[in-house]
């Protein structure tokens, strides 16, 4: 299997491991492997774990298991990070960098048969690894107010009642099993002047929706994070690269309430300090962006956004 994916802002997250001493690293989505690669190759690394629900993931860590003995894949939810380094007896053991990167890699959405993308047709899935849910029983069993619920939430699409309404009264006349129906059933419900006058695909938003319905990949985000800091070293960082502004938003709030940063629950209410002690020192002040020489090799990498923490 080829490895079509190119890891965001590698340069960026390079610039935030030390050259002076050697370090303890999980790459807690390993993908195609371009962190664990880059870290492998350029830094003096005691042990690198890596961590990947997706099955696929095991094809791709083969050659680095081959020629690096500090070197481990665990093909695992990463929301289960504290029992995955319990369970490798590396308990004893504290990390230095604890690295994210979220959302599908380009091994997954351009591989038709997992059925993340409205580019390729292939059979609704939509799963990241073994899971209870797919995107095919989501869309032809779910109530109308089920789905629409769940593309607004998750997608944050406007349209959304009218997309969920559209489905319901397709399936009842064919059984919705390619993306390629689930994306034409959208596409009739996005007024044209809003198809032309944006650069992302109509069906963006719900697929993004049901993606992360499938994988529960906000509670998988919120857990990890917290799970992070109790396998932290003092002066470790965590680094995380968000792709869409529902993980962006969980990153930002767990920086903030764990920094101690006074933050509104509401707008309509004053600023509330966090009683709990402070864990974390945030260092990015705002999130760092992909460069415009990336986004132009890399499209992709365009909504990216890094944040970094210290734990303290």
């Amino acid at each position: 299997m080829n490895n079509l994916h190119k890891p965001v802002m590698l340069n960026e997250i390079k610039s935030f491991l030390p050259n002076d001493k050697s370090i303890n690293v999980i790459d807690a989505t390993f993908g195609g492997g371009g962190y664990s690669k880059a870290i492998l190759e350029n830094f003096s690394v005691n042990q690198l774990l890596a961590i990947d629900r997706d099955p696929i993931a095991k094809i791709f860590a083969k050659d680095l298991e081959g020629r690096y003995h500090n070197f481990s894949l665990v093909n695992d939810r990463f929301s289960r990070i504290d029992k995955i380094v319990e369970q490798n007896k590396l308990k004893e053991k504290k990390f230095d960098f604890i690295i994210f990167d979220l959302g599908t890699s380009s091994n997954q959405i351009d591989n038709y048969e997992r059925g993340f993308s409205f580019n390729n047709d292939g059979p609704l899935d939509m799963r990241m690894g073994l899971g209870d849910k797919n995107a095919i029983e989501i869309v032809n069993k779910y109530n109308e107010k089920e789905l629409a619920k769940i593309i607004y939430e998750y997608g944050e699409e406007r349209y959304s009642r009218i997309i969920a309404r559209e489905i319901v009264k397709s399936r009842k006349i064919q059984y919705i099993s390619k993306t390629s129906e689930l994306s034409n059933i959208i596409k009739k419900c996005i007024p044209k002047k809003n198809q032309y006058n944006k650069k992302i695909h109509p069906a963006t938003k719900t697929f993004q929706a049901l993606r992360i319905y499938v994988n529960d990949e906000l509670n998988e985000l919120k857990s990890s994070l917290d799970k992070s800091l109790k396998i932290l070293n003092t002066n470790g960082l965590i680094l995380v690269v968000s792709f869409q502004s529902l993980e962006d938003r969980i990153v930002k709030d767990f920086f903030n309430h764990k920094s101690g940063k006074r933050w509104r629950s509401s707008r309509h209410y004053p600023e509330l300090p966090d009683k709990l002690a402070t864990q974390l020192k945030i260092i990015t002040k705002k999130p760092i962006l992909p460069k415009a020489s990336e986004i132009l090799k890399n499209p992709r990498s365009r909504s990216a956004k890094l944040r970094v923490a210290q734990k303290i």
